[in-house]
């Protein structure tokens, strides 16, 4: 990559230093191109793919016809900068939220880079809330991008219920985020009206652009409309339904999620009565499914969720009686995905460094500018040691290039002044951060305060974006994440403002590794969303270690007064994946496509993927708990197919428990 940021950063230069009055092509070329070992025709795509770098890095390189002489290209410096945005401190804190949603993703380092230069006179600030909110879409980005350009595209697509993929031609308007899960929504040109998809339900690698001509007749019809409403289509997602009561019988030495939310209202040999109050029939039976008989849904009081526990679990049980008839194909070993920075994010934070260190008279810390970009001291040795050799064509400028020591501490930076002040914001950049400040405000726990700057920054965003490229910015946001939690929204918020004012929570927790439930005092880090869960990553005072706690597992989270300094030192938040070991139980299972997204979550060890698009999974898991309450929450959709002795396992549990269902629970008490 070397060569190429060098002659990409020299075309940088060479524009800079000629100020308004730009440098023709002739001299463009004499400088940079026309010493490479390559035809006049390369020379000119390798220049006009060094002109597309520069632009989608936030440069706006603008090229100026003249009538009887040769063309000119500049860069106009108004154009160039951004705008003072008159950050406020908590607009700042916003920023910083706004970057951290995008973990593992390619946007990530863009987003990253362009927060640092923007900021760079003020103290950085630890969002409380970090979200892999697109960990696994590879098409989001390309989505994001057509439907900023309304431009039209087609894919391959599975419809849920039907083995054959179809070819779609859509001309998207927005992409947004329910139940954790991605979908575009725009004109089916086929099918002439809006449609909805799921992208993980698209089969293409790749998204293929349409020429223009395919909208000739639907021109105005395709159009995102003017009175677009993504809530509306969030609504007919959401299934919200009023809170319901409901009562259980579980085994009292059953520890259970169902357990840390609810109240004993009656006690018995070996029982206990328990008083739950429940929005998702569906997921509190598959909860109480789970634990086959060591529960039992009171019927005489309850008697809906009775009989739809017992539905679930003869589900199961049928789906598991004897040998598999499913022939499992050839798995292969899942590569865990890495998050690649491309040769332009890695020029864009290199040029973001030089900028923020300019504005700091061209001196600053290394500790700094490590903490500032995200990066380690040897990726900041290996982006100083490249800056060497930038700077004006060594060739024909001797002595105009960087001058800076790679090792040194602080690190100076000199000959680089032209770059003093924070540029614009590229697309993506733009795009990243206005739609992480709309996420901001979907936060559970979010103050009023946070709100109000999250908009009103985004305001500022849109405002500046669109002064440079108004196509970029436009007045309805294209990208619409949601980080709200439902039932477990009242937790989280407590959890937020603890991690926000440094505060001490109590709570009581369901561990799945040890089944119990036990009372914890906890130094809440962070709030982190990942592969549809919520978690906090906190400091637990009663093993005097890291540990990270799913949300929906922790019953009550009580506020106190005691305050704690965060640790420097945090564990890594980019991952979570259960820890197992040589006794965990490993399975080979089925999950049809309308659930294969699920698998996620279980961290595959190796799939495949059937001619119907479902999915043969390898999966361990520490104990068979987990293992029971996925086979309840799918019914019938995911099913253990290997090894059979599990198999028969899975079958004997749900048979007993289908058997028990069916008693009255006066027989049984």
């Amino acid at each position: 990559m070397s060569r190429s940021a060098e002659r990409i950063v020299s075309l940088l230069w060479l524009l800079l230093e000629a100020g308004a009055i730009g440098r023709t092509k002739s001299e463009i070329f004499s400088y940079l191109y026309d010493h490479l070992d390559t035809s006049q025709t390369a020379k000119q795509r390798q220049f006009s793919r060094d002109k597309e770098a520069l632009t989608s890095i936030g440069v706006p390189v603008q090229w100026q016809q003249q009538p009887q002489a040769d063309d000119v290209y500049l860069i106009d410096r108004d154009q160039l900068y951004l705008p003072d945005l008159a950050l406020t401190d908590d607009e700042i804190v916003a920023l910083h939220q706004a970057r951290a949603l995008w973990m593992r993703t390619p946007i990530e380092d863009v987003i990253h880079a362009a927060l640092a230069r923007m900021t760079a006179q003020q103290p950085t600030t630890p969002p409380v809330v970090g979200a892999q909110l697109a960990t696994g879409q590879s098409l989001l980005t390309e989505l994001v991008a057509a439907a900023r350009e309304q431009a039209p595209v087609k894919f391959r697509y599975r419809t849920v219920g039907r083995e054959e993929i179809t070819v779609r031609r859509v001309r998207p308007w927005a992409v947004l985020m329910a139940h954790q899960q991605w979908y575009m929504t725009g004109w089916d040109l086929d099918r002439r009206s809006q449609r909805l998809f799921k992208l993980s339900r698209i089969e293409s690698k790749t998204i293929s652009l349409l020429a223009a001509e395919v909208l000739w007749d639907q021109e105005h019809a395709s159009a995102r409309p003017a009175d677009f409403d993504v809530e509306d289509i969030r609504q007919r997602l959401y299934t919200d339904q009023p809170p319901t009561d409901g009562y259980v019988w579980l085994a009292t030495d059953t520890a259970s999620s169902v357990r840390i939310r609810a109240q004993r209202v009656d006690q018995r040999p070996g029982w206990d009565l328990l008083h739950i109050t429940y929005r998702d029939p569906l997921k509190i039976a598959a909860t109480i499914a789970a634990l086959t008989t060591n529960a039992q849904v009171d019927h005489d009081r309850s008697p809906e969720l009775a009989e739809l526990v017992s539905d679930i679990l003869a589900i199961v049980r049928d789906a598991h009686r004897g040998e598999s008839a499913l022939t499992v194909p050839t798995l292969a070993k899942v590569a865990r995905p890495r998050k690649r920075t491309g040769d332009r994010e890695v020029i864009a934070r290199r040029l973001g460094i030089v900028a923020v260190v300019n504005q700091h008279g061209g001196s600053l810390p290394r500790a700094t500018v490590r903490q500032r970009f995200g990066i380690s001291d040897a990726t900041l040795t290996e982006d100083l040691a490249a800056m060497q050799f930038w700077g004006m064509p060594e060739t024909d400028f001797a002595g105009g290039q960087f001058e800076v020591d790679p090792h040194a501490d602080p690190i100076e930076i000199s000959n680089a002044e032209l770059l003093a002040q924070p540029w614009q914001l590229s697309a993506p950049e733009a795009l990243g951060l206005i739609s992480g400040l709309s996420a901001v405000t979907t936060i559970p726990g979010v103050s009023t305060t946070q709100q109000a700057a999250a908009r009103s920054l985004e305001r500022k965003l849109r405002d500046a974006v669109d002064t440079v490229a108004p196509h970029v910015g436009p007045h309805d946001a294209i990208v619409h994440p949601d980080l709200s939690l439902g039932d477990d929204d009242e937790v989280a918020e407590v959890l937020h403002q603890a991690a926000r004012g440094h505060l001490v929570v109590n709570i009581s927790y369901y561990s799945e590794s040890s089944g119990a439930i036990s009372t914890r005092a906890i130094e809440p880090l962070q709030l982190l969303y990942s592969a549809g869960h919520a978690y906090v990553r906190a400091w637990c005072r009663n093993t005097a270690d890291h540990r990270t706690f799913r949300i929906d597992r922790i019953g009550s989270a009580t506020l106190t007064t005691e305050s704690f300094v965060p640790v420097k030192e945090q564990p890594d938040s980019r991952a979570i994946a259960p820890a197992v070991n040589d006794d965990a139980i490993t399975v080979v299972i089925h999950a049809t496509h309308r659930q294969r997204d699920v698998l996620g979550a279980y961290h595959p060890i190796a799939t495949a993927v059937a001619h119907d698009g479902s999915v043969f999974a390898q999966l361990a898991f520490r104990s068979l708990t987990p293992l029971i309450e996925l086979l309840t929450n799918h019914p019938g959709q995911i099913t253990v197919v290997q090894p059979g002795n599990i198999r028969e396992t899975v079958w004997t549990m749900t048979d007993q428990a289908s058997s028990t269902s069916h008693e009255s629970t006066r027989e049984l008490f």
